[in-house]
């Protein structure tokens, strides 16, 4: 078992924790190797945030406003992309599958998308077979305002624009 806190904190921290078992002496060699270069206030801070019980209440809250991104993500995906389009509904993690009608090819969108300063992931990059081109991964992680929901509506007009 191991986990960390990089996507719950922050990614730059790099600190996560691991259950060896049997492989424990392996892992304290690797563990000292990587310690040479580790920032030792850094582990100590999100100790004593993983101690204190705040882990938990953060992840709460983060929880929380997740859900709330994924409802406002829904509300414009609806409102505002073309007839057909399809959203998963995520079990965890930052990000919504999304499947727009067949004709559009999420390549092209991504294209001038871009040329709008709005990026999101290609159906494409997460497969080795030509499927998916219709599809795209957006991460609704980001904090929800104005911005995000107008580019969100924007990426919807141009996504109908190419139908």
């Amino acid at each position: 078992m191991c986990s960390s806190v990089s996507k719950t904190l922050a990614p730059a921290y790099r600190v996560g924790w691991v259950a060896p078992g049997k492989y424990m002496d392996q892992v304290s060699k690797m563990k000292l190797f990587h310690s040479l270069s580790s920032t030792a206030i850094t582990h100590e801070v999100i100790g004593n945030f993983l101690e204190t019980g705040r882990y938990e209440a953060h992840l709460r809250k983060l929880r929380r406003t997740l859900h709330a991104n994924y409802l406002q993500y829904v509300r414009v995906i609806c409102e505002f992309f073309p007839a057909g389009t399809k959203i998963s509904r995520p079990q965890g993690g930052l990000s919504l599958w999304v499947a727009l009608p067949k004709q559009i090819d999420t390549v092209d969108l991504y294209n001038i998308a871009v040329r709008n300063k709005i990026i999101f992931s290609p159906g494409r990059l997460f497969t080795l077979q030509n499927q998916f081109g219709n599809c795209m991964r957006l991460s609704y992680g980001l904090e929800w305002n104005e911005k995000v929901e107008n580019a969100l509506m924007l990426l919807g007009k141009l996504a109908k624009s190419l139908m």
